[in-house]
């Protein structure tokens, strides 16, 4: 049985973006679907329906969350926790909104801390003030995440490895970085399902444009997902848990590192020889839909260019990026 047919979901539904806004993946467990497909600027959000209600990110609609509860008999202000995987805006999301409701705890990694508290820590750990774009940024978030501009009351937070327990099911911590310096995957109730949050496995591949990303922590958090061997992932931004092929499909995603590689070897030796051209081709993203994507184009490639020249393969001569000539 393919797993769109065991969550009872065709792809006809699919295609129309006709899908239930939440499924139960395990016992108690409820996977709650982001919009639009679950795309940027949504995400999934977990929902472990046990002695102690908890959210496991809030980067769902409120619409969706609450619906998800209404169905289970619960309302907002049930919520007892929320626990956060990492400080990007789709995943603490409607946190603050939450806990003002349900005066819940809300936890995440210590490393996030200052990214989840404030809008200015945010800011720092995405490395973007000064940057050209940095207005355009600015405005864009203004006008589409005001809930994420305020703050955030971080109650405590979640030591790597141990278990937080919801009653019956645990969430077990495993922090994965690369993506973010904070960025944590769960286990639940083991390693066999994991939530896999941004080692999403979309077709986009790795994503690390802040300050605080790092591609080199990224191959390995990969690589440590691979060895752990999950049965069942669960992506933030795809709407079903991935169970067929899920090692191929890690490998997949691992790959487009080095495709990526390849990719600015090939537009630099086109004449690319500069961040900024690279970044106009695009070289990362396939396209740039809005000015603010630029920014992380822009880091990806710079993070890039840093191992690259670390490894001897591109040089730079008077601001132009060169092969180097072996």
């Amino acid at each position: 049985m393919r797993q769109r047919e065991l969550f009872g979901i065709t792809p006809i539904q699919i295609a129309m973006s006709d899908y239930s806004k939440h499924i139960e993946i395990l016992p108690n467990v409820h996977l709650v679907r982001g919009e639009n497909a679950a795309r940027f600027p949504e995400a999934n959000t977990l929902l472990i329906d046990d002695e102690i209600l908890t959210l496991v990110d809030a980067g769902s609609s409120l619409q969706n969350i609450s619906s998800t509860l209404k169905d289970l008999n619960h309302e907002i202000s049930d919520i007892q926790r929320i626990v956060l995987t990492h400080f990007h805006i789709d995943h603490k999301g409607y946190a603050a909104d939450i806990q003002k409701i349900a005066n819940c705890e809300l936890i995440c990694h210590s490393l996030a801390e200052i990214g989840v508290r404030t809008f200015q820590g945010l800011i720092e750990l995405y490395g973007i003030e000064g940057h050209k774009y940095y207005t355009t940024w600015q405005s864009y978030i203004s006008q589409r995440f005001g809930h994420v501009m305020g703050n955030y009351n971080v109650t405590s937070t979640f030591t790597d490895g141990k278990p937080i327990s919801c009653g019956e099911n645990d969430l077990i911590p495993i922090h994965l970085p690369g993506h973010t310096i904070d960025h944590t995957c769960f286990g639940i109730n083991g390693y066999d399902t994991i939530f896999l949050t941004d080692i999403d496995l979309t077709n986009f591949g790795p994503w690390y444009g802040n300050k605080v990303s790092d591609i080199e922590d990224f191959k390995k958090s990969v690589e440590r997902v691979i060895d752990l061997r999950p049965s069942m992932g669960i992506s933030s931004h795809l709407i079903d848990p991935v169970l067929d092929d899920i090692d191929e499909r890690l490998r997949k995603f691992r790959r487009v590192f080095d495709e990526r590689e390849k990719r600015i070897l090939d537009n630099i030796s086109k004449g690319y020889d500069t961040i900024e051209k690279l970044s106009q081709k695009p070289t990362i993203y396939p396209r740039i839909p809005k000015d603010v994507y630029f920014v992380f184009e822009m880091f990806m490639l710079e993070k890039h260019i840093h191992i690259l020249e670390s490894n001897g393969k591109v040089v730079e001569e008077s601001g132009h990026l060169m092969i180097e000539k072996r």
